[in-house]
């Protein structure tokens, strides 16, 4: 009996340092993660209020967890109580730096070994569309790898080569640089390395729809137009742009072609461009409603818009 319980505390022990272990706070799971190079994974969720993490809660809490995403993983949850007594504030404020922004719970997201934001899944339905809590972990934590892995050779390698493998490692986050900037030291490292932007990836981790659309008001006012349309041809010859910045490049383009008289013709394939980069989008479904009100059926004999 001696024997078997001492195999059992082994197996156990043996777990979790194969698969990583659960941590107090994020403060903690910070300092052992950069020590351990591990990942940190951040379950989201609203114990006194919301009944849908009530479910997802389960499934993080069960022990088999640790072992269904791998190994070098610490795990802690957040718990946004609606009422939160003393300790749970006090426990708020170690979690402070773990606590990112997500749009709803539950949620799960996860930080690498520096305590920056890698990604995360807001929501249930986000959650489901990832095939699950353990699947959306899962797909996180490969995303720092695939990251890490751009990152490694860009280590090795010098000029375009270099802020190419960078903002390859950008482009796997899809986040642009990260809340708060945290990603702003690699994006310096790309200009340092390729100044003249040959990769093109400086100017698209640089890019700014509210500043285009400010700029084709600007000189839409002035009356001049051709400065404008110059500066937006220019941004739509960068193949780097993601489908989201094309459609609030062909936005800017909109406002443009629609204060400039002899465009108008220019406006329904500009709306359609933008519809097309990613019709299920806000920008993209804004351009469907935008085509059907300008450019509906109209009765024989009626002036088209």
């Amino acid at each position: 009996m001696i024997r078997f319980l001492l195999g059992g505390l082994c197996a156990a022990t043996c777990l979790t340092t194969a698969f990583g272990q659960r941590v107090a706070d994020f403060t903690a799971a910070l300092e052992q993660a950069k020590g351990s190079k591990a990942d940190i994974a951040v379950f989201v969720h609203g114990s006194d209020w919301n009944r849908p993490g009530e479910a997802a809660a389960k499934i993080w809490n069960d022990p088999r967890f640790l072992s269904g995403i791998g190994p070098d993983v610490l795990l802690m949850d957040i718990d946004r109580k609606e009422s939160p007594g003393e300790a749970d504030k006090a426990l708020a404020k170690r979690n402070e730096k773990g606590n990112s922004a997500v749009r709803s719970v539950p949620a799960v997201a996860v930080y690498d070994s520096e305590g920056r934001l890698v990604g995360s899944f807001s929501g249930t339905a986000e959650i489901e569309a990832a095939g699950g809590l353990i699947p959306a972990t899962k797909k996180l934590l490969a995303i720092r790898r695939e990251r890490d892995g751009f990152w490694k050779d860009a280590a090795g390698a010098s000029g375009m080569m270099k802020a190419g493998r960078l903002g390859q490692g950008l482009d796997r986050m899809d986040m642009g640089l990260g809340p708060k900037g945290i990603y702003k030291p690699v994006f310096e490292e790309m200009k340092k390395a390729d100044p003249e932007d040959k990769s093109g990836y400086i100017a698209k981790y640089s890019f700014s729809g509210e500043k285009l659309v400010d700029l084709a008001l600007d000189k839409a006012e002035k009356k001049e137009f051709g400065e404008a349309e110059k500066e937006f041809d220019k941004w739509d010859a960068n193949p780097r742009l993601s489908a989201k910045q094309k459609q609030e490049l062909q936005a800017a383009r909109f406002a443009l072609y629609q204060r400039w008289p002899e465009k108008k013709d220019k406006v329904r394939p500009v709306l359609e461009k933008m519809r097309d980069a990613d019709p299920k989008s806000e920008l993209g479904q804004a351009a469907v409603n935008y085509l059907n009100l300008l450019f509906k059926d109209k009765k024989k004999g009626e002036p088209q818009a």
